[in-house]
């Protein structure tokens, strides 16, 4: 997962993956490949990669999962990708990710389940949330092998115990948490309210594993919106702000809470959502949804409270609206174009 390498996407409303190289001497070349999935329309989103380098994407309109085989596709076509049905229909499956022994693990928003998917068999298993109209969104797999997971509508934490599929929720602040990662001691998510029905929040949330203590830190501005979250292997915690165009991480070099430090993406509204870190740490890559652009931030050049470092590049399909990313271990960049599935107008 070293950043210079080949970037892929999957794209539009279809699944497309389209791979960016990035040349490690001093020009750049830019190749740009897509795919199709099998099923128009099917808005992908959340992808993940296993342990054998299959890539694993969920599809919210399609109600399925599907499958990538890096070393079996070819441009333009679906050669390579194959798709499982949901047992049940309209379950909007959307955030996926693939635990450390391969399972593929799934949240289904309308469905009010998480899913899971045996890579070998293709057999799909489903576990009911507790708490009804819940609206599972992005999971995460904690060192002790639990998938935890948020309830954006609930405004609560599930944990899920695959050896008993027991499911238990710890309830949080009001905030609609999104995105989630675990470290030793805390349980940190991203609270951005419900931005396409103009209803804000603006705080890091975190539960504490020991005591279950919840508390929160709070994001200036008000619309600042804070989204995607990913946690490196150090330990730092790098999260997106949509509305507020910024790339943030948290430093806990003084007292708990920890601060924030904010880079700047270049330009207005630009919707920074998902992201990732490379390897070496050198790298953020992150989706610009609002501009159609995967956006790269060099750490080597970046300086806090600026945009030194940010580098944009434009997707090519207009409207495209590019949701998720991962890396591989090659270096590239796989993410998602979800298409025209939205719940409302931004602002």
């Amino acid at each position: 997962m070293n950043g210079g390498g080949r970037m892929k996407k999957i794209m539009n409303a279809w699944l497309l993956a389209i791979c960016l190289v990035m040349a490690v001497g001093t020009a750049q070349a830019e190749i740009i490949y897509e795919y199709l999935t099998p099923s128009a329309a099917s808005s992908p989103a959340g992808l993940d990669f296993d342990s054998k380098g299959n890539l694993w994407f969920a599809e919210i309109n399609g109600n399925k999962i599907g499958k990538l085989v890096p070393v079996e596709v070819k441009p333009g076509t679906s050669d390579g990708i194959v798709e499982y049905e949901l047992p049940h229909p309209n379950s909007k499956p959307q955030y996926l990710i693939v635990s450390r022994d391969d399972t593929v693990w799934f949240s289904e928003m309308a469905g009010n389940r998480i899913g899971r998917l045996d890579p070998v068999t293709g057999k799909i298993q489903e576990y009911d949330i507790p708490t009804s109209d819940s609206e599972p969104h992005q999971l995460f797999e904690s060192e002790d092998g639990m998938i935890w997971f948020t309830e954006f509508e609930a405004n609560k934490i599930g944990r899920l115990d695959p050896k008993t599929g027991a499911i238990k929720e710890f309830p949080v602040h009001e905030g609609h948490p999104h995105d989630l990662v675990v470290d030793d001691e805390y349980v940190w998510f991203t609270q951005g309210g419900k931005f396409w029905a103009r209803i804000f929040a603006n705080n890091i949330g975190y539960l504490e594993l020991e005591t279950g203590k919840v508390g929160s830190i709070v994001i200036p501005p008000k619309k600042s919106v804070p989204h995607g979250m990913f946690l490196t292997s150090d330990g730092t915690i790098w999260f997106t702000q949509f509305f507020a165009n910024k790339i943030s991480r948290l430093d806990f070099s003084e007292d708990f809470p920890p601060t924030v430090v904010d880079y700047q993406v270049p330009g207005k509204r630009t919707g920074a959502h998902d992201l990732v870190v490379d390897y070496n740490k050198r790298w953020v890559w992150f989706v610009a949804n609002h501009i159609d652009s995967i956006g790269k931030l060099d750490l080597n050049k970046a300086e806090p409270g600026t945009s030194k470092g940010v580098k944009l590049f434009p997707v090519p399909t207009k409207g495209a609206h590019p949701s998720n990313l991962v890396l591989d271990k090659q270096g590239n960049v796989w993410f998602t174009e979800m298409g025209m599935y939205f719940r409302g107008r931004y602002h």
